[in-house]
């Protein structure tokens, strides 16, 4: 074991690469980089599924990079510095952030960290109404198939049957009250849109002051509520037309952030699970779904070229070429990216079957890691897409989702399910509809 002493000159993980000791270029395997490991742990994989909203490329990488090596030091380890390590894989460069260390047990550890990055397909491609109509169908579902202060249920196809699913006696006022807040926002955005086109009609028509402060202050004037004379006549303040005013300035800028929140984070949503039947996002969502599939396949050795071999157990001989052998690999998703996360593992378990477990996919991957995760509320709000129940249609469905699909074949004692989620996070939830059987808490493996 090579324990790191403090003060040693930095050495290369692997082999040396172009570039510097810590930004590295070259294959993202190689037979060298795995012997280097061989007295200690192999290297870990960490795929990281960024969420909702407008994100910056690498960002997720390094906060999640930052969190491992922060935990590592708190543990007392000897952390190297992060190495950056840049490779070409489907046809596209694909980076990657490695984090080594040595424990107070003298054992090697090294994890690279990886990132699923989506954001930019989504930028400017889902507008505002396109959010509201989705929120509004969730909503319209949700209330469908609840009852008011009383348990509803709905069967979902899990685990080779039809399960019974139970829906909170909360649910449907949780859901009112979110529809009514939703149709109150979308009346002050179309005051706000009324009022901003007023102003835009004023200023096209009235002139600019040359000079003077009375002036200016007749031209603002102009452009607040008719007839409120604010800045002309201070005694007004004492009248409430002061406030008057600012509450309409503050519902215009209430008006602004929600409508950038609804079309920024919620668009996203909107995007990736709107019902199928809606052709719309179609295109998009299988994009997104394909930047996620494609990193996966690189991390669990999917070459094109490496197809049908085969990735050896643990000791046996290494196959030549450049294909990873990870022998722990997680996945972990915030908000929305827990849901890309969730639908990347299950296409990596899917292929992995189709040709007979050569790549080992579901021994290799140790745990599915959520947090904030809106997998619970896609499985009751968008599970109906026909007009009544079609149970071949949901088997169908399932078998496409293998982590629903048998727990002793693709969610065995060596794989974790850990969800973090909150009670008062109108997003998150316990995943309920997902595992056998629940728990209330914080953190809980599914």
């Amino acid at each position: 074991m090579d324990k790191k002493v403090p003060g040693e000159p930095l050495k290369p993980a692997g082999p040396q690469e172009a570039g510097t000791p810590l930004v590295q270029y070259g294959p993202l395997w190689n037979p060298a980089l795995e012997k280097h490991f061989r007295g200690g742990e192999p290297p870990v994989a960490v795929l990281v599924c960024h969420g909702m909203g407008q994100q910056v490329r690498f960002e997720t990488i390094s906060s999640v990079a930052e969190a491992i090596r922060t935990e590592a030091v708190g543990k007392g380890g000897v952390v190297d510095p992060v190495r950056v390590h840049l490779a070409q894989a489907n046809d596209d460069f694909l980076a990657r952030a490695e984090l080594a260390w040595v424990d107070q047990d003298a054992r090697r550890h090294q994890v690279h960290v990886y990132e699923a990055y989506w954001a930019p397909l989504t930028e400017d491609k889902v507008s505002y109404w396109d959010t509201v109509k989705f929120l509004l169908s969730a909503a319209w579902n949700g209330l469908r198939y609840s009852k008011l202060f009383r348990k509803a249920t709905f069967d979902r196809w899990m685990f080779d049957g039809l399960k019974t699913m139970q829906i909170g006696r909360a649910t449907y006022v949780g859901l009112l009250g979110v529809l009514l807040f939703l149709l109150a926002q979308v009346a002050v955005i179309a005051f706000a849109s009324v009022e901003i086109s007023r102003w835009v009609k004023n200023i096209s028509t009235v002139h600019l002051p040359s000079n003077g402060f009375g002036a200016w202050l007749i031209f603002l004037d102009s452009l607040l509520p008719a007839g409120t004379g604010v800045l002309l006549d201070w005694k007004h303040f004492g009248d409430g037309v002061w406030w008057r005013a600012l509450a309409w300035l503050m519902a215009i800028g209430e008006a602004f952030v929600v409508r950038y929140f609804l079309v920024q984070y919620v668009g996203d949503v909107a995007a990736y699970i709107s019902p199928y039947k809606d052709s719309k996002f179609d295109e998009l969502r299988h994009k997104i779904q394909k930047i996620g599939f494609n990193v996966g396949k690189v991390i669990y050795g999917f070459n094109a070229e490496d197809s049908e071999r085969k990735i050896p157990a643990p000791g046996q001989t290494a196959p030549p070429g450049t294909v990873p052998r990870y022998e722990k690999i997680l996945m972990v998703g915030h908000s929305l990216g827990s849901v890309l996360a969730y639908d990347t593992l299950n296409g990596m378990i899917n292929l992995d079957s189709v040709l007979a477990g050569s790549h080992r996919v579901v021994e290799r991957t140790r745990a599915l890691i959520t947090f904030g995760s809106p997998l619970d509320k896609t499985a009751f709000l968008f599970r109906v897409q026909a007009s009544r129940p079609d149970v071949i249609r949901e088997q169908l469905a399932a078998s496409v989702q293998p982590l629903i699909v048998s727990y002793p074949l693709y969610r065995p004692l060596t794989f974790q399910w850990v969800n973090i989620w909150s009670p008062e996070d109108i997003i998150s939830g316990e995943l309920n509809y997902l595992r056998r059987g629940s728990k209330r808490r914080s953190a809980s493996r599914a």
